[in-house]
């Protein structure tokens, strides 16, 4: 089937009927992706933290120096044991060091904003700057983990968290879209005390070789684990509960070889969210997302299910998402979403066995996504097949895919798609070699 624009009944007609298959010029296959991750290997190092022992001193520089130590003997395993970590300051990850929480062990930060001075480099919202150091961070290091089936909570639900500067941040963040839009060196972008950007949760910064496995996590003021310029990524059976606005699950930031398999994500925004930087400072980091694989993972709630963009100015391609199972979804269940100020491309996406319970919209794509300033530089998206999705409920749309004159969306492939209960009329418009083989609703 090959549709420049139908909208309305039209589309409800031919939803229901199979057509011929188009040849997509493109293949994304799992096992080669997988055979570009392993996780981090650890010397068999011990070196052992008690709540006991910290009471009197500050936890987080008891934990930094054992981090220290342990990647200064040449790595090994830092262990918290059971009990609360009150962290008044960042933990900072290092070379070689697997930072692991026994179960009932429990890390919980401060929201003093002196506590994460001073300033350290970060991505923040896809443009550079330094900021308030993320609760746990590391920049330019290799082999680490943060593992164990203790819990991480971000305490953003204390009195006076950073949580609530997200109605406090709108000066900051315009200034610094504006710095990125404008070229400004990022040295001079530099943000910190008297200013409201909230710190990340977990934010590692160009690092390789990562593990995330097993932990829990809870109550983060902003984005919850967020990779950036990373490569070699595992994220697997980590359990996430945090429902304020803007707590993803995971922000794949410019990051390539990411594996995230058997996770359980609770979110107050995306579920999993791929991007790539914002506008001009994202082309001229120029760091794709790319060879990704997310499998076997659970959400009972988040506002979000897979979301592509919108900072995807670096570029999306090569992400297969399998056996997904969203019961909740408050918004878009699979959301593609850029607009004409982002640029960049997104290609070669295969979605395969999604279950979606309810949903406001299923199936969302957008060239026209909000906080657009006047650029002329649309996304490119195109090679996208979504198969085997079954939705029992989409509140409003089944389908709603928008697309611009001058760039639309090409090669979508559904097949086997079956949204059982839809509200309005879904939309097709502007989208060019679209393919439908048993889609119902």
């Amino acid at each position: 089937m090959n549709i420049k624009v139908f909208t309305g009944i039209v589309f409800l007609c031919l939803a229901t009927v199979s057509a011929k298959s188009q040849q997509l010029d493109w293949k994304v296959d799992a096992s080669e992706i997988l055979e570009k991750i392993s996780e981090p290997e650890f010397p068999d190092r011990i070196f052992k933290i008690s709540s006991e022992t910290v009471k009197k001193e500050n936890v987080a520089d008891v934990i930094n120096k054992k981090i220290d130590e342990c990647s200064k003997a040449g790595g090994g395993k830092v262990v918290l044991a059971s009990g609360e970590y009150f962290c008044e300051g960042s933990l900072i990850l290092k070379d070689n060091v697997n930072l692991h929480l026994e179960k009932n062990a429990k890390l919980v930060f401060s929201q003093n904003p002196e506590d994460y001075l001073p300033v350290v480099l970060v991505r923040w919202e896809g443009t550079e700057a330094w900021n308030y150091s993320p609760f746990i961070y590391a920049k330019d290091v290799e082999n680490i983990a943060i593992t164990g089936k203790g819990g991480i909570d971000g305490n953003g639900s204390a009195e006076g968290s950073f949580r609530e500067w997200r109605s406090l941040q709108k000066k900051d963040q315009n200034k610094l879209r504006e710095m990125g839009k404008n070229g400004v060196p990022v040295d001079e972008r530099i943000f910190g005390k008297g200013h409201f950007l909230r710190p990340q949760l977990i934010h590692l910064l160009n690092c390789k070789n990562i593990l995330l496995e097993d932990i829990t996590i809870k109550n983060g003021a902003f984005w919850l684990i967020q990779p950036t310029y990373c490569d070699n990524i595992t994220v697997r059976g980590v359990k996430v509960d945090s429902r304020f606005i803007n707590n993803d699950g995971v922000d794949i930031d410019s990051d390539t070889n990411v594996l995230i398999e058997n996770c359980n994500f609770n979110t107050g925004d995306d579920f999993v969210a791929i991007k790539s930087g914002r506008d001009q400072d994202g082309w001229r980091v120029n760091k794709p997302s790319k060879n990704i694989l997310i499998r076997n993972c659970v959400s009972e709630n988040c506002l979000h299910g897979i979301s592509f963009g919108s900072e995807l100015s670096g570029g999306i391609e090569n992400v297969i998402c399998q056996n997904l199972t969203f019961k909740k979804v408050r918004s878009y269940g699979v959301q593609f979403k850029s607009n004409k100020d982002r640029g960049g491309y997104l290609k070669n996406v295969i979605l395969d066995n999604i279950q979606i319970d309810t949903a406001e919209t299923c199936i969302s794509f957008t060239n026209q996504y909000h906080s657009y300033s006047g650029g002329n530089n649309p996304t490119a998206f195109e090679n996208i097949l979504i198969r085997n999705l079954k939705c029992n409920i989409a509140q409003e749309k089944a389908i709603s895919m928008i697309g611009l004159p001058e760039m639309p969306i090409q090669n979508v492939k559904l097949e086997n798609v079956t949204i059982q209960k839809s509200g309005e009329l879904s939309v097709v418009d502007n989208v060019i070699n679209m393919s439908f083989i048993n889609v119902k609703y």
